[in-house]
């Protein structure tokens, strides 16, 4: 059995939002001063854990909130795990725009157009996905998982993808250990 801690990202700036798409939209929104507060916070909290694996979501908030939670550690970039695409702030970035934020994180498993099921798209539109897309991507996950010799792990993603797992929305940098049996 795998013990999963299922750690949702810091408040971004999209969370802090009244509206998420007007007037402002958030394109791959970072996290707020507030986030960072949050991730320190669930740093300290899971500080005597003894991970043997980490992964993270490919889109922003994540990696921002992984790098302050586990500053030292360098994630397995997933994108299985990324958020529902529905919003602005769910559009990610092509791994050379994040690579320049985060040089020491690898990004060579991404497609250029990760976010939007590896079709090429105008990088600033939304193409919502539904939820049987979501289902899906929790599908070859868990296949993905299955495959993966650890039994620590930490993974840092969203509250609607986390939400498919855990059975509610977990709050910003909230996390839920999920004991996964090999399917």
């Amino acid at each position: 059995m795998k013990k999963i801690y299922l750690i949702r990202h810091a408040e971004s700036e999209a969370n802090a939002a009244m509206d998420l798409d007007n007037p402002t939209y958030y394109y791959d929104a970072k996290i707020t001063k507030k986030g960072e507060k949050q991730a320190l916070k669930t740093k300290k909290n899971l500080e005597n854990i003894k991970f043997d694996e980490f992964i993270c979501s490919p889109l922003t908030r994540t990696l921002q909130t992984f790098s302050i939670i586990f500053p030292d550690k360098k994630p397995i970039i997933n994108p299985l795990i990324r958020e529902h695409l529905f919003h602005s702030c769910d559009v990610g970035r092509k791994p050379t725009e994040l690579k320049k934020d985060f040089p020491n994180y690898d990004f060579s498993n991404l497609t250029e157009y990760w976010w939007n099921n590896d079709k090429p798209i105008s990088e600033k539109k939304i193409e919502k996905e539904n939820f049987n897309d979501i289902k899906i991507r929790l599908d070859k996950f868990k296949k993905w998982l299955n495959k993966l010799d650890k039994k620590t792990i930490a993974l840092v993603s969203h509250g609607t993808y986390l939400s498919q797992l855990t059975g509610y929305m977990l709050e910003n940098c909230e996390y839920f250990i999920w004991e996964y049996l090999n399917e």
